[in-house]
């Protein structure tokens, strides 16, 4: 694991330290958890964006984001994103098989 130094505004302090003392974890735990979140929102976004734009497939996008196709195919259709392949359509494919 590599080690990682940075500022940050006084205000982001305190809420880490609540943070640590709801989630009963150390600062590095927390850091840890908030970082490893945030970068999984971010691969999501940028799927999708890619997506969007028609640059990538659903399957390359689910790729990106580190989520099931299933998860994408939701993502999408929450985002109103036209993925060429609905929810309906993975429900009846399902249900044959």
């Amino acid at each position: 694991m590599k080690t990682v130094t940075t500022r940050i505004p006084e205000d982001d302090e305190e809420v880490l330290a609540e943070l640590e003392a709801e989630l009963s974890a150390d600062r590095s735990e927390v850091l840890r958890r908030l970082i490893r979140q945030g970068l999984g929102d971010w691969r999501k976004e940028r799927a999708l964006d890619r997506l969007r734009e028609h640059k990538i497939t659903l399957r390359k996008a689910a790729e990106l984001a580190d989520v099931s196709y299933v998860e994408m195919l939701t993502l999408a259709s929450e985002e109103g994103i036209d993925a060429g392949y609905t929810t309906e359509d993975l429900e009846r494919d399902l249900d044959r098989i």
